[in-house]
């Protein structure tokens, strides 16, 4: 991956072993947020996706993702370098 193509993605809950209070609490405290306000992100992303950084490398894009990961949430790094999503044929 290049420089700067990669973007990391908040998918919402993950380890549920780890109990939804304990994941929204570390997930708080990695974003530097409310306890209420990561509930809200975790639950709305569950949903639908939300984006947490953009345009970073590989190796940050990977920082950030384990970083999600250690909270017990789910994320997932994209390469938007062939991104066309934003492509119309009209």
């Amino acid at each position: 991956m290049s420089e700067g193509s990669n973007k990391v993605i908040l998918k919402g809950y993950g380890d549920l072993d780890k109990g939804k209070y304990y994941i929204e609490h570390a997930l708080a405290e990695l974003f530097g947020i409310d306890d209420k306000v990561a509930k809200k992100l975790l639950e709305a992303s569950a949903e639908n996706a939300r984006t947490v950084k953009t345009n970073v490398d590989s190796n940050t894009a990977e920082r950030y993702l384990k970083a999600l990961k250690k909270t017990g949430a789910i994320g997932e790094v994209v390469d938007t370098r062939y991104d066309f999503s934003s492509l119309s044929l009209e």
